[in-house]
């Protein structure tokens, strides 16, 4: 490795290698809802969503436990951005507004995509 890490910063390492590939099916399925709230909705894009978000909780949970190593080399994740998303999608669901839905899915692609490059850079490192 570059440098000589910690327990806790090797648990950190092991958390974002597994969490990468989970992140890849995120981007996946985020994609994919995106493009069904600005125009292709199905009859269970609804009940999609939520499933989707069972797995962002999860990346955000792995997140929060990693931030420290994550943002080492600066804000890679600006946190007030991310919250602002997380923010306008639960008041786009409780609107049930599909375009908002799908503005507000698009910051939290962002997170999870610059989780993973991250992520993948430090697991690379290490």
């Amino acid at each position: 490795g570059t440098f000589d890490m910690s327990n806790e910063q090797l648990e950190q390492v092991e958390a974002l290698q597994a969490a990468s590939p989970m992140c890849g099916r995120m981007i996946r399925a985020l994609k994919g809802l995106i493009k069904e709230y600005e125009g292709n909705k199905a009859a269970d894009t609804d009940e999609y969503m939520h499933s989707v978000l069972q797995g962002l909780e999860w990346i955000f949970a792995v997140y929060r436990s990693t931030k420290d190593i994550i943002n080492l080399s600066g804000d890679v994740i600006d946190q007030n951005e991310v919250n602002k998303s997380v923010i306008r999608l639960n008041e786009a669901n409780k609107a049930d507004n599909d375009t908002e839905k799908a503005e507000a899915f698009k910051g939290i692609l962002k997170f999870v995509e610059d989780f993973k490059a991250e992520a993948d850079n430090i697991v690379a490192a290490a």
